[in-house]
């Protein structure tokens, strides 16, 4: 089962449009731990974009840098896999600062 991201703009219909989608993994949840960025993507519901954005680019920075997280990483996942995740939530959050955050 994957972890979905999502952001969701009410723009006065009947229901929320998504702006930004996009899943990953639960293998790297150790990674996402180690490198502070569970808490904005698992416990964020509801929140606006902007709140997470911070800790999701320090966490993509850490990631890009340190090597050495990547035995934090099952051997079927990339440390590639992780920044690309990483890099698309946090390039929405900061398009996308007042929507809303679901996640799955």
């Amino acid at each position: 089962m994957s972890f979905v991201f999502r952001l969701v703009r009410e723009e006065g219909g009947d229901a929320p449009v998504v702006v930004f989608e996009d899943s990953t993994s639960p293998g790297f949840v150790p990674l996402w731990e180690e490198v502070g960025v569970y808490d904005s993507l698992y416990n964020s519901d509801g929140k606006p974009a902007r709140e997470v954005s911070r800790s999701i680019a320090y966490g993509l920075d850490r990631v890009s840098a340190e090597a050495a997280l990547a035995r934090l990483i099952p051997s079927s996942l990339s440390q590639g896999e992780a920044i690309r995740f990483l890099e698309d939530v946090n390039r929405a959050c900061v398009i996308h600062g007042t929507a809303q955050i679901e996640t799955r």
